[in-house]
């Protein structure tokens, strides 16, 4: 029964993550700011002008991320709720309470060593391997020196935000016995953060230049696996649910402004031949944008 719940929450979550992505993926934060950013390196024939308008809120670069930096701004207000919470005792603290002992009365040795299988996908050396290996082969497939900057700007990211709420927090593991290994507090849950926004770093990598489908395939595969991770923890008795939703909040949320500030795909303020080299799948490959005020042709 916990391993029928555990399949069926992360499948929805990751369906509903596939079907979102492929009915709206103007919200995909790396789609919208590989297009801005595209058309910025083609009609920006200096550096400096490039990235004066990346970060000028009046265009379409600077706009991404503004937006992505007001969604992180949005986490910490969702996060502060919930910490409020579990420092007042209630809201989402009496789920939790009712989660851990439905947890409790319902594990067997059988499902609690399944459980721990899938929770290894978030520990620590587990994300370092995976980010090892992926920024390897993004490097390899697509000669990016910025893809194993990006990867280890999100995995490091992740580690110290979670890391410093956890001590500013510092909230106490459920009391149920714990059926795997734990450090540190509880709030939010390490594994879910790490998983919810490493495989979602790995999913754009490996989504470079493939189809919308494919990339809505990735970033769902990716949200089942962080959803995974997130109900181990609290199956296992050594998180609340509260500090699951948060690590989910805060890892997802950390990856957009990742996303975003590395050019969506392109990963690289570089020149205009990287656009041509690695186009948007959204877009043909060899569209050009012109300026305004000139033709096609070039001419004024």
């Amino acid at each position: 029964m916990v391993l029928l719940l555990v399949l069926a929450v992360s499948l929805a979550a990751g369906s509903g993550a596939f079907s979102a992505i492929r009915r709206w993926p103007q919200a995909d934060p790396a789609l919208s700011a590989t297009k801005a950013i595209g058309t910025d390196l083609r009609s920006h024939g200096g550096s400096r002008r490039f990235l004066r308008s990346r970060m000028d809120p009046a265009t379409a670069t600077g706009l991404a991320l503004t937006v992505a930096v007001a969604g992180l701004v949005l986490t910490g207000v969702i996060v502060g709720v919930l910490a409020w919470m579990v420092r007042r005792d209630t809201g989402l603290v009496d789920i939790d309470h009712a989660i851990e002992a439905w947890a409790n009365e319902h594990a067997t040795t059988f499902s609690d060593d399944v459980l721990r299988g899938i929770t290894h996908l978030g520990d620590t050396a587990t994300i370092l391997v995976v980010g090892l290996a992926v920024s390897a082969y993004g490097l390899w497939r697509w000669r990016k020196p910025s893809i194993p900057v990006f990867v280890t700007t999100v995995i490091l990211g992740q580690v110290l935000i979670s890391n410093t709420i956890k001590v500013t927090i510092d909230r106490a593991r459920p009391e149920l016995r714990p059926r795997t290994g734990f450090s540190g507090t509880s709030f939010p849950s390490g594994h879910t953060t790490a998983a919810a926004a490493t495989y979602l770093g790995v999913a754009l990598v490996l989504g470079i230049a493939s189809s919308p489908r494919a990339r809505a395939a990735l970033g769902g595969v990716a949200v089942s696996i962080a959803v995974a991770v997130g109900c181990t923890r609290v199956l296992l008795g050594v998180h609340w649910f509260s500090d699951v939703l948060a690590g989910l909040v805060i890892g997802w949320s950390w990856f957009g402004i990742c996303a975003v500030a590395f050019g969506g795909r392109l990963l690289r303020f570089g020149s205009p031949a990287d656009v041509v080299r690695t186009p948007s799948a959204d877009e043909p490959p060899h569209r050009q944008t012109v300026p305004a005020g000139r033709d096609p042709r070039g001419r004024p």
